[in-house]
């Protein structure tokens, strides 16, 4: 019972890493030179799951730009708003699959405890 516990709030903790991160690249995305990040999740010994961040290297588009002492190269943020969203679609349902099997959790816990009484 604790572990399908543990492995929830692991969960949730993941899927809200991968909000934060999904949010920021979106906050970013008029911001030149910006390189987003991305979140993988990998899988704990103890059973659970853990969020890992890696920030993009791939440079973004170029535009030619004058900004009052001659034209000089800007580079764009290469953040993708349609991965994103898909991004922020996953995330928040894994969130709320994972606060799910929390509560269920919770309630087998109290009706065992209910039942030992």
């Amino acid at each position: 019972m604790i572990g399908a516990m543990s492995s929830a709030l692991s969960g949730l903790i993941a899927f809200s890493t991968q909000i934060d991160v999904t949010a920021h690249n979106i906050a970013n995305v008029s911001t030149y030179g910006f390189k987003p990040s991305r979140t993988e999740f990998v899988a704990v010994e103890s059973g659970g799951v853990r969020a890992m961040t890696q920030k993009s290297e791939t440079a973004g588009p170029t535009i030619l730009s004058d900004r009052g002492y001659g034209p000089t190269q800007l580079e764009l943020s290469n953040v993708n708003l349609a991965e994103e969203t898909v991004n922020r679609i996953v995330a928040q349902r894994g969130f709320e699959a994972n606060l799910q099997a929390l509560k269920t959790a919770d309630d087998m816990l109290g009706r065992i405890l209910d039942i030992k009484k």
